[in-house]
């Protein structure tokens, strides 16, 4: 039988480093009998997306959902292929049941290793935040708190967020589907660089030294409490005439990353603070999560009971009524020209096939 990796997240985990590494490496793990599909960026998103039937982008305002076709795509790359094959996207960590035993199925001729990446829910609220903020949110952090911790596993603002969260469900749906003998956890430690790297080849059988901390990995920094505060103006304001395409060129692929991607911070800005109340409930939340994980039999490095959660900062966010002139400065600066290019792409399509179906409206009259 084939032999097939799947790394399924989590986010916030480590996941763009890996996905980075495994495509920087791709050629030296081919010499070593791996594949790793070079696909539509680092990762195989798009395949994930299909499997998930996730919609990218504001589902009413331009988002697109990805036709299972890109799964298939990628499915005939990892049949034709003849050595141990990886894929990795976190987006996989929110399929459900029903569509897990598609995936089950669709792989039943592939030998299946699930490798997935975790870190203590408490250590990624913050950043999760600011993650739909990326995504236009409207509401402040204590608001999306209260959202989503009011009822745990529930969400009417962003349901993603309980779907991929619950880590003890989550892997309990994937060992249902390929065996808990089949599931590996990685427990990262962000002390030790090289330690996911590392654990990964260990698990996956890729000689030492393969696969390390990538030479250009990005920088996308946490934001600032000004920043982040600045950004929610950005989406409450943002014109609702305007589609997806435009905020994550804009917006995304703009404002964000300009201030993402830059390790200049401002002195007095503050970290983005987590209420108390907020983080005691999640680190009971990930005790649950902690304990059914350790029920379910699976192979897991690292530390899972680690709970140095005394680095999470605590307290209440200043309300920000000013931003200084630098900062404003960065969010401004840049934009993804190759973005630009597809865009206009986008933009010209939708026009044409708008005045198509008009001018044939126009021209000819079809009998009720």
């Amino acid at each position: 039988m084939s032999k097939l990796i799947i790394h399924p997240g989590f986010h916030k985990t480590g996941t763009t480093a890996l996905q980075m590494a495994l495509s920087e490496s791709r050629s030296a793990l081919r010499k070593k009998g791996f594949f790793y599909p070079n696909t539509s960026g680092k990762a195989q998103h798009r395949a994930a997306w299909a499997v998930t039937e996730k919609v990218w982008g504001w589902e009413k305002r331009g988002g697109k959902k990805t036709d299972f076709a890109e799964w298939e795509k990628l499915e005939r790359r990892l049949r034709k292929n003849k050595q141990t094959s990886i894929i990795s996207s976190e987006f996989l960590s929110q399929a459900d049941e029903d569509q897990l035993l598609t995936l089950k199925n669709r792989l039943a001729d592939f030998q299946v290793q699930v490798i997935f990446t975790w870190r203590p829910l408490p250590m990624m609220l913050a950043s999760s935040y600011q993650q739909y903020l990326k995504y236009g949110i409207k509401v402040s952090y204590e608001e999306w708190l209260h959202s989503v911790l009011e009822t745990p596993g529930s969400s009417k603002l962003t349901p993603s967020f309980w779907k991929r969260n619950l880590h003890g469900d989550v892997i309990s749906n994937w060992c249902e589907a390929f065996g808990s003998q089949n599931v590996s956890l990685i427990a990262v430690d962000e002390s030790k660089p090289n330690y996911l790297y590392d654990s990964f080849s260990n698990l996956a059988g890729i000689p030492a030294g393969i696969i390390h901390e990538p030479k250009e990995k990005e920088i996308n920094r946490s934001l600032t409490s000004s920043e982040a505060a600045l950004l929610l103006e950005i989406n409450r304001n943002f014109p609702t005439e305007r589609d997806w395409d435009s905020y994550e060129l804009n917006i995304r692929k703009g404002n964000i990353r300009a201030l993402t991607s830059s390790e200049n911070l401002d002195p007095g800005d503050e970290k983005l603070m987590t209420p108390k109340w907020a983080l005691e409930k999640v680190i009971e939340i990930n005790l649950s999560n902690v304990a059914k994980i350790k029920s379910l039999g699976i192979n897991i490095l690292g530390d899972i009971d680690r709970n140095d959660f005394a680095t999470i900062p605590v307290g209440s966010n200043t309300p920000v009524e000013k931003i200084s002139i630098a900062t404003a400065a960065r969010a401004i600066i840049g934009a993804d020209m190759s973005s630009l290019d597809r865009l206009h792409g986008k933009v010209i399509s939708k026009e044409f096939f708008s005045r198509l179906k008009k001018f044939l409206k126009a021209k000819f009259r079809f009998p009720r």
